[in-house]
C-alpha cells in the first residue's frame, strides 16, 4: 500500500515539475499587445498568438521556436513591411504562420521576402495572401522540411516562391499567379511541389538542380500555359518536369495547420513560467495541504 509519505513525495514532485501548458496571447486594438513583435517577445514554446483585424506596419523577426501566429481574417489582417527587408523573418523551427495578408517587403537579398525562412526547419506557412512583395516566400540557406500550403501568392515583383540551397520542402495547394517567376528553385533538392495552380507568371517555374518532384507520383500542378498532353517541362534542366500536369485548376482552400506542442512547466524559463496558467498547480497544492491536514488530525 502506498504510504502518505510516498503519496506526498509523488504529488510534490509532480507539482514542481509541472505539466505541459500553453498560453494564448492576443494582438490588436484594445488587446493584450499592440504589435505582433511584442507578443512574440513575450511568448514561449507552444504558445498561440492571435491577431485581430487591422494593418500592422512591422518587420517581424522570430528566433524562438514552437509558436503559432494566427490572423483572424486573411483579407483584413494585414502585415505591411514598409518596403524594408522581410515582412516576417523566421530564423528558428516549428513556427506556424496562418491567416494574413503579407505585403510590401523590401531589400535586394535572395532571402528578403514577404516571409523569409533562414536556416529554419519544420515551419508551416499557410492560408495567407502574399502580394506586392519582391518575393512572396523565400526558403533560404538550409531551411528544410517546411510546408507552404493554402496560400494566394500573386503579383510579386520577382518570384512567387524562392527555394535556395534547401532540402525536402513541401509546397502544395497554392495559387501562384502573376509573378515574374512562379517558383524559382536554385540548388534545392528533394522538394515536393504538387496540387498548385501556376497562372500567368512570366515564367511559370525554374529548377536548376533537377532533383525536385513537381508531382506526387500521381498528379502534378495546373499550368495555364500548358495546352498539350504529356509532361510539362520546367525551365533550368531537361529532367525537371511535371509528369502529371492537371487539366483543370485546383480549388484553393484553407488547409489544416500545425499548432506547436507546449513544453513542460519544469522545462520553461522563468519568464515563461510567470505567464503560465496556474490552475492545475494550485489544485495540486490544495490536495497536498489537505492530505497533510488529514494526517495531522488522524494522529
Amino acid at each position: 500500500m502506498i504510504t502518505y509519505k510516498v503519496m506526498f513525495f509523488i504529488l510534490v514532485t509532480f507539482l514542481l515539475t509541472g505539466t505541459s501548458s500553453a498560453s494564448t496571447l492576443t494582438v490588436g486594438q484594445g488587446q493584450e499587445y499592440s504589435t505582433i513583435q511584442s507578443a512574440i517577445d513575450a511568448s514561449g514554446t507552444g504558445d498561440v498568438i492571435t491577431v485581430s483585424e487591422g494593418i500592422y506596419s512591422e518587420n517581424v523577426v522570430l528566433t524562438k521556436s514552437g509558436i503559432a501566429i494566427i490572423g483572424k481574417n486573411k483579407e483584413k489582417t494585414i502585415i505591411d513591411g514598409k518596403k524594408t527587408g522581410s515582412v516576417i523573418r523566421i530564423e528558428t523551427d516549428e513556427i506556424t504562420i496562418s491567416g494574413f495578408t503579407i505585403q510590401n517587403n523590401g531589400g535586394s537579398g535572395k532571402e528578403d521576402a514577404g516571409v523569409s525562412l533562414y536556416n529554419a526547419n519544420k515551419n508551416m506557412i499557410a492560408n495567407s495572401i502574399f502580394t506586392n512583395n519582391n518575393v512572396g516566400i523565400a526558403i533560404y540557406s538550409s531551411s528544410n522540411n517546411n510546408i507552404v500550403a493554402g496560400n494566394q501568392i500573386r503579383s510579386n515583383g520577382r518570384n512567387g516562391i524562392n527555394i535556395y540551397s534547401s532540402l525536402d520542402n513541401k509546397i502544395y495547394e497554392n495559387q501562384i499567379q502573376g509573378n515574374q517567376i512562379g517558383i524559382y528553385a536554385d540548388s534545392a533538392r528533394g522538394s515536393r511541389i504538387y496540387g498548385n495552380n501556376f497562372i500567368d507568371n512570366k515564367d511559370q517555374a525554374y529548377d536548376n538542380s533537377e532533383m525536385n518532384s513537381w508531382d506526387n507520383g500521381k498528379s502534378g500542378n495546373f499550368w495555364n500555359t500548358h495546352k498539350t498532353t504529356g509532361p510539362f517541362n520546367i525551365l533550368g534542366g531537361a529532367k525537371a518536369k511535371d509528369n502529371y500536369p492537371l487539366s483543370n485548376a485546383v480549388t484553393i482552400r484553407d488547409v489544416p495547420i500545425t499548432i506547436p506542442t507546449p513544453i513542460a512547466q519544469g522545462d520553461k524559463t522563468g519568464s515563461e513560467k510567470a505567464k503560465s496558467t496556474p490552475g492545475f498547480e494550485v489544485m495540486l497544492f490544495i490536495i497536498v495541504i489537505g492530505m497533510l491536514g488529514y494526517r495531522i488530525r488522524k494522529n
